[in-house]
C-alpha cells in the first residue's frame, strides 16, 4: 500500500520520512494532488535498471520484427556495436 503525506507534513518532519523509506515509497501531495514520490535510492536504482532492460527487450523485438518483414535488411555486427557506443 502506497503511503501518502502532504508537503507541509513532509517539510515539518523530513528526517522521519527519509528514515522510513525502507518501508516503501511515499506519495507527496500538494493541494490534494500528487506532486512527487519519495523512494529509497536502492529501489530507484532497481527500477531504473528494470526500465532499461525492458527498453532493450522492446528494441530487440522491434529489430526482430523488422528482420522478419525484410530479411535482406541486415546490419553487420560492427555497425551495431558502433551504434551502441562499444
Amino acid at each position: 500500500m502506497l503511503r501518502t503525506t502532504n508537503v507541509s507534513n513532509l517539510r515539518n518532519d523530513l528526517s522521519m520520512y527519509l528514515s522510513n523509506l525502507e518501508d516503501g515509497p511515499i506519495l507527496v501531495l500538494s493541494h490534494s494532488q500528487p506532486k512527487a514520490v519519495l523512494v529509497d535510492p536502492e529501489l530507484f536504482d532497481a527500477l531504473v535498471e528494470k526500465v532499461e532492460m525492458l527498453e532493450d527487450l522492446v528494441d530487440g523485438r522491434r529489430a526482430l520484427a523488422e528482420y522478419r518483414d525484410d530479411p535482406d535488411n541486415v546490419v553487420n555486427g560492427e555497425e551495431v556495436f558502433e551504434r551502441l557506443g562499444y
